[in-house]
């Protein structure tokens, strides 16, 4: 997917050019999809009051039902508060339940900012490396031959696409076998961030596969049930991709 590294500026809010169409069963998730962009992307930025119920309805040509529904659902992600009187309400940032896979998957889509790449950064500094160390211990033969899999489509990968897709195919594959309950769900929350982290970093290295080497000697210390080694391993790895990302901030 694209990656724009400038962030929207709440100041000039683009102008919808045209109406949104809707309709069938998937109305409900679209009309939360396209509100979820615009806050997620600046369109409406945090203390700004969203458009009245009627001009929002005829824009995305919806019923008062659906587009209330969409708001509720919003709502209870901590995007937008509902006030009597005076509307519905865009929430500050830090009330934002930024672990929501829909929010991640908004706020990438709208384009992904210096700030947001470091946090990023930092989660899986955090998160990975005894992800890694835990999953030596852990794997089972088959989740073994899961980021296995993974890696033998990292090598083939003949595209950065490719490559992309199959870098967070290898550290989902990784978090699912760490066999941790409260872990495992990780690998859906933070998919679609990862892969704008992992677009970004493949598009400033000067051979997409660099990193090959390095997710190979994780997966031989889960293979060899080295927890230590593989911790080391994913943490030196993502201290590349850090300067990697410092390297493209700088320059953007």
């Amino acid at each position: 997917m694209p990656i724009r590294m400038m962030p929207v500026d709440p100041k000039t809010p683009p102008v919808p050019t045209s109406h949104a169409r809707y309709s069938g069963r998937k109305l409900h998730g679209q009309v939360v999809d396209e509100l979820g962009r615009r806050v997620a992307g600046g369109i409406y930025p945090a203390g700004q009051v969203l458009p009245n119920e009627e001009l929002l309805c005829q824009e995305l040509a919806v019923s008062r039902t659906a587009l209330r529904e969409a708001v509720k659902v919003l709502a209870g992600k901590g995007l937008l508060e509902a006030r009597p009187r005076i509307g519905t309400r865009v929430r500050s940032k830090d009330q934002w339940n930024l672990l929501d896979p829909d929010i991640l998957a908004w706020r990438c889509a709208t384009g992904v900012d210096a700030e947001f790449l470091r946090h990023l950064t930092e989660l899986r500094e955090i998160i990975e490396p005894s992800a890694a160390a835990l999953a030596a211990t852990s794997r089972s033969e088959e989740q073994l031959q899961s980021i296995a899999q993974a890696l033998r489509s990292m090598e083939s990968a003949a595209s950065i696409t490719d490559w992309v897709q199959a870098d967070l195919a290898f550290h989902t594959a990784v978090l699912q076998a760490t066999n941790n309950p409260l872990l495992m769900p990780l690998a859906a929350i933070i998919g679609s961030a990862l892969e704008s982290l992992l677009g970004v970093t493949a598009r400033t290295s000067d051979n997409f596969k660099q990193a090959l080497p390095d997710h190979q000697k994780v997966f031989e210390a889960i293979r060899l049930q080295e927890p230590q080694n593989a911790l080391h391993r994913m943490a030196s790895m993502l201290s590349d991709t850090r300067s990697l990302i410092r390297t493209t901030i700088q320059t953007s």
